[in-house]
């Protein structure tokens, strides 16, 4: 099987003026001078976001400098920061505010809340928040979507070539040029999330969580199963999640069905004040009427973790999603290529893929020989 993923290096090469890193975070500030910006989805006030963006900043300088190391709470954190020193000291002097990939933003976010104790709901809140400002940044106003027409055919040509095309990338141009589905690992503007799709397994509880919530179809892209976190560990908890959830389901389905003393503690929790207590009771008797009832698993890692043979690795950073690295190098792969466009990149890639590198079966190529030969 010949198996390809495929980054956000397609996008910035058709377009690397709105679709760079650096540039979706400039628009994300300026789109909030907007009239239109979606206030009601996002946040009342945008100058907000636009405030705390410019601290984020600051706090990331002092970042560089350890003024939060001690504020690191777990071992993603540590990591984290680490990688993130790494990747910006030798460009301490000259950094500006869209130098810093988005990403990023969410760990100073994290720590700065730390230091400053402010805790659950407001960090979740306020991360959601400059989270969904990104999504609007990204989209930019339904023209990502709209990438595929710039393509060349060659390219479609070449990625029709592969069996199965995995992506990081949220926008459906791979769907539009190839006419195939396209596996996305990391979630898609165009599907809502299980917390805002109306016909949910989350949703067809009783305490309608969507109550008050605009959801209009013309801005689902903020609502979607679109994920981004600054850390591979919490991107992969995130994408399992609820294939878990679905399995512990399936698990007090049969209690509930075979054991009287399970049946009666559920049948209680009805009664609990705890509402995630009482919720899950309720989930249970709904998925034990209505067997086909589960949670939505958004992510196509399931697949992406079974390819095997050749995997081509086209677009994709290697200073992003170590998580997904992880999983190529431990795939059934007979070949694994990946194309560079600085051959710096080759040397980190081969310590990405160790087990890859020592049995002989990473090959690499230079992305600027296949733009000029397309």
């Amino acid at each position: 099987m010949k198996n390809i993923l495929v980054g956000n290096g397609i996008n910035i090469q058709y377009d690397n003026i709105s679709y760079s890193a650096k540039n979706i975070v400039l628009r994300m500030l300026t789109d909030l001078d907007s009239e239109d910006y979606p206030c009601d989805y996002i946040v009342d006030d945008p100058m907000l976001i636009k405030s705390y963006m410019g601290k984020l900043f600051l706090a990331a300088r002092d970042a560089l400098d350890g003024e939060f190391d001690k504020c690191t709470t777990c071992s993603a954190e540590n990591a984290g920061l680490a990688d993130f020193k790494e990747r910006y000291e030798k460009k301490r002097k000259s950094l500006r505010i869209a130098d810093i990939g988005f990403e990023d933003y969410y760990l100073i976010h994290d720590l700065l809340c730390h230091k400053a104790r402010t805790h659950n709901p407001e960090q979740y809140v306020i991360r959601e928040c400059i989270k969904m400002a990104y999504f609007h940044s990204i989209y930019n106003h339904g023209n990502l979507n709209q990438l595929y027409q710039k393509y060349d055919n060659g390219l479609g040509g070449f990625l029709t070539s592969f069996d199965n095309i995995f992506t990081t990338n949220y926008d459906s141009n791979l769907e539009s040029i190839t006419g195939k589905n396209v596996y996305h690992v990391h979630g898609q503007f165009d599907k809502l999330s299980e917390v805002y799709n109306p016909h949910s397994f989350r949703n067809h509880l009783s305490d309608n969580a969507l109550a008050g919530i605009k959801n209009e179809p013309p801005y689902h892209y903020l609502h979607s199963t679109a994920l981004s976190t600054y850390c591979g560990d919490y991107k992969k908890y995130q994408i399992e999640q609820h294939t878990i959830a679905n399995e512990a389901m399936e698990k007090m389905v049969n209690g509930y069905q075979t054991m009287d003393s399970v049946r009666n503690d559920v049948d209680s929790w009805g009664n609990e004040d705890n509402k995630l207590v009482a919720n899950l009771g309720e989930a249970i008797r709904l998925k034990v009427a209505n067997p086909d009832l589960a949670f939505q698993e958004d992510y196509s890692i399931k697949e992406f973790q079974e390819m095997k043979d050749e995997l081509t690795i086209f677009g994709l950073s290697p200073y992003n999603d170590y998580h997904l690295f992880e999983m190529i190098d431990s795939a059934n792969l007979t070949i694994c290529t990946f194309y560079f466009y600085d051959e710096t990149e080759c040397e980190r890639i081969k310590l990405l893929l160790p087990q890859l590198c020592t049995a002989g079966k990473l090959v690499f190529k230079s992305v600027r020989d296949f733009w000029e030969a397309l």
